[in-house]
């Protein structure tokens, strides 16, 4: 596959932004749904009195229904994903704000031969779980690029078809299922706009 974002190899988040996108089965809707709102309520508890980040954080609590559940395995995802997003192996979830190439974050994670696949740090897919099920699959929309979030949609579908599926978007407080065109255009331009403000 001849693809201009094949040659990035690594790609690196603070951990923050671990699972804040995130796909789960059509079964696990309602959970995923009163999950949002018990975080929208905790967002507003807890902010801090000069408006500047929160005094408590909401625990995303990962539903019963999960992926492995489902029996989605990392070959089937892996065929479906391959053609639409390079898979970048190296995956680095950092903890501290300054992060020194080179030098190991003792409360990072790294892995090396990871599910993830995607143009950068700004637009990937990234499946969790143990060999051979997927249980978790979440992913990142940092870009208003039309051609990356155009990647990023063609990868929700191709999970969908292998497992209908909802968006839990834990920055847009906005949750639908993936089969539903009008929420999932709705929530394409959401993740544009978002970068416009």
């Amino acid at each position: 596959m001849t693809d201009e974002f094949a040659a990035v190899t690594e790609i690196h988040i603070h951990e923050d932004e671990w699972g804040m996108r995130c796909l789960h089965p059509l079964e696990a809707a309602a959970e995923v749904a009163a999950d949002l709102l018990a975080a929208e309520a905790a967002s507003r508890a807890n902010r801090a009195p000069d408006g500047v980040g929160w005094t408590d954080v909401h625990v995303i609590a990962a539903p019963a229904d999960d992926y492995a559940a489902a029996g989605l395995t990392f070959a089937q995802a892996d065929a479906a994903l391959t053609p639409i997003m390079p898979r970048i192996r190296r995956f680095v979830a950092t903890a501290s704000a300054g992060f020194t190439e080179g030098v190991e974050d003792p409360m990072g994670s790294y892995e090396d031969d990871a599910y993830c696949y995607g143009v950068d740090a700004s637009c990937f897919v990234k499946l969790d779980g143990e060999e051979p099920l997927v249980e978790q699959i979440w992913y990142q929309a940092d870009t208003e690029d039309p051609a990356r979030l155009d990647r990023l949609r063609r990868a929700i579908i191709a999970v969908d078809r292998l497992v209908p599926s909802v968006i839990a978007d834990y920055r847009l407080d906005c949750t639908g299922s993936v089969g539903d065109g009008e929420f999932l255009d709705r929530y394409m331009r959401m993740l544009d706009q978002e970068y416009e403000d």
